[in-house]
């Protein structure tokens, strides 16, 4: 029993928490005061984090919905149509639907580039019900922000007002009311003729961050200069818009450090002139909306600190002498001890540290040699961690093999169909960004069947590793070549022009057309070859090699052993 640890840990730490039940009487006190507060701050920014979280959630549903509204047929295609007053109706139909399904949307306007941005069609909110606005009564728009900063946009970006209070005639519901404006340029062949945008009133949102917020709690919501959007007192809400200027960072001047780095702050107000007792304060940054129009908040709750009650502070002073006495010569029995006692499950620590980082522990670190516990789990780990190592080790190398064997033929070890439409992707993708030409070249062997049937198919095997090593050679490195399927093969060749696919598309016949040894066979190879150019016979890895495909068959057609380039006289 003597070589327990169990019974030796016990005893000592027995004797620890003896001393310890005295001492906690005499630091309780102490150790409130920051225990509340590390709570409450810790409370308050993870609800401001989750409010930060609803905002921007809310902020991007309004962008997809504009989004949407931008991109749908009526929209893009009511610059071309000739019926445009049947496209208005069904937009018409479409923005009242938006506008039910969303309370917190007060209008949305369809508004033209041309005529100074004049608006070809309105749908408000009034207080009984959704109304669309006569032609007559439709107003010019351009010289406002949202029109033609909207229309610069690309196609699929979207444009995010600043919060303010709004004041555009026509809106009845809306009018001086809390308001972010949302829109969408609206592209029609490549070029954008008109924007969506949405009028969305925001005290609906501003009250839904509030709702479930605890008693007592307060929230404020700055914009990136640090004008109120949100305050407890409603006369600093928006002040800016009057004349006044009222900044979060004159009221917290701990956090104005936030609108430079961007950090969020949790913190402890001491009792002021003012405010009479200690506050939890939490600010985050709050990033939203889109990244070509992304805006800055900054959310901020404030949460009164809980106050300690019936704390009993009436101990004697030789009683505090004597606590204090015992828990020193505890703290330091302890130590000593811990210490002593300890020490093999250091080692142990810093051996499985060893071992998670891939290495074995070294043995000196693993007293195997004690007769207790420990030693009993010294050795046993000792033993388990080489175990482990060798299957970890066969793992990876299962791994390897098995990754490289989904995504390559077994037979020619090229990659098979599925890596080639992923390298094709990035090729894609870097011909996009350096804005230059790529080749997709469908390859068939020309009487493939007929190697197969008449000599076997050992020999339509080594044909096609043959075949496989033509390419491999031809190619460059960057260039992608695959096994398509069958006796089908793919390449794809970067940064190259057509005369130049047509050098590397020669260069592969003429090599294939080479006698290539069959076992007592001697057999030259002929393949039927077809090309499709990158942009213009198509964008994506589907489509390019589809129309190589096409392309394929109509020099197969032709008589075979030669190569064609796709043109739109093979479709259909």
């Amino acid at each position: 029993m003597i070589n327990s640890i169990s019974l030796r840990f016990g005893l000592w730490f027995a004797m620890f928490g003896i001393l310890a039940s005295v001492v906690t009487a005499t630091v309780s006190y102490h150790e409130s005061r920051e225990l509340l507060a590390e709570s409450a701050e810790r409370e308050l920014a993870t609800t401001t984090h989750i409010l930060s979280r609803e905002f921007n959630h809310s902020i991007n549903e309004i962008a997809k919905d504009v989004l949407f509204l931008a991109s749908i047929p009526q929209t893009a295609g009511y610059f071309q149509s000739s019926n445009k007053p049947l496209l208005a109706k069904q937009l018409t139909d479409i923005f009242k639907q938006k506008l039910k399904l969303n309370n917190s949307y007060f209008q949305l306007r369809f508004i033209g580039a041309d005529n100074f941005g004049q608006e070809l069609i309105r749908v408000d909110r009034l207080s009984d019900g959704l109304i669309a606005i006569e032609t007559e009564q439709l107003e010019e728009k351009a010289h406002y922000p949202y029109v033609f900063r909207t229309l610069r946009l690309g196609d699929g970006d979207s444009y995010l007002s600043d919060v303010d209070i709004h004041n555009e005639k026509g809106v009845e519901l809306g009018q001086h009311q809390p308001t972010l404006k949302v829109a969408s340029p609206v592209f029609s062949g490549g070029k954008a003729l008109g924007l969506v945008v949405v009028n969305v009133g925001l005290e609906n949102l501003f009250s839904l961050l509030q709702a479930d917020l605890p008693s007592g709690v307060e929230i404020y919501l700055a914009n990136q200069k640090g004008d109120y959007l949100v305050n407890p007192n409603p006369d600093k809400q928006f002040g800016f818009h009057y004349g006044h200027r009222y900044l979060m960072q004159r009221d917290f001047p701990q956090m104005e450090a936030l609108f430079s780095d961007f950090q969020p702050r949790t913190f402890v107000l001491d009792p002021s002139a003012a405010i009479r007792y200690e506050r939890a304060v939490s600010f985050t940054p709050l990033f939203y909306g889109p990244a070509s129009s992304q805006k800055l908040a900054v959310l901020a709750l404030v949460s009164p600190l809980p106050t300690l009650s019936n704390i009993i502070d009436s101990l004697a002073g030789s009683m505090i002498k004597v606590c204090l006495a015992l828990s020193l010569l505890g703290l330091l029995t302890s130590l000593l001890f811990a210490k002593v006692l300890s020490q093999p499950i250091r080692n142990m620590v810093v051996a499985v540290k060893a071992f998670s980082t891939g290495n074995l522990p070294a043995k000196r670190l693993l007293p195997s040699q004690r007769k207790d516990e420990i030693g009993l789990l010294a050795t046993t780990f000792g033993a388990m961690s080489q175990q482990i190592n060798k299957q970890i080790e066969e793992l990876k190398r299962n791994e390897v093999n098995l990754r490289h064997m989904a995504s390559h033929d077994s037979l020619t070890g090229l990659p098979n169909r599925g890596l080639f439409l992923e390298q094709l992707k990035i090729s894609i993708n870097r011909a996009q960004r350096k804005q230059s030409g790529l080749a997709v070249v469908f390859i068939d062997l020309d009487n493939f069947k007929q190697v197969n049937d008449n000599l076997g198919h050992e020999a339509g095997d080594h044909l096609l590793q043959e075949v496989a090593k033509v390419l491999r050679d031809v190619v460059r490195a960057e260039d992608a070549v695959a096994r398509f399927a069958g006796d089908e093969f793919m390449l794809a060749l970067e940064s190259i022009d057509e005369d130049e696919a047509s050098e590397v598309v020669d260069t592969v016949l003429r090599r294939l057309a080479q006698e290539v040894s069959l076992g007592v066979h001697i057999q030259p190879v002929y393949a039927s070859v077809g090309i499709s150019l990158y942009p213009a016979n198509g964008t994506d890895p589907e489509m390019l090699i589809r129309n190589a495909d096409a392309a394929m068959y109509k020099a197969k057609s032709s008589g075979r052993n030669q190569y064609s380039y796709f043109d739109l006289d093979l479709i259909g």
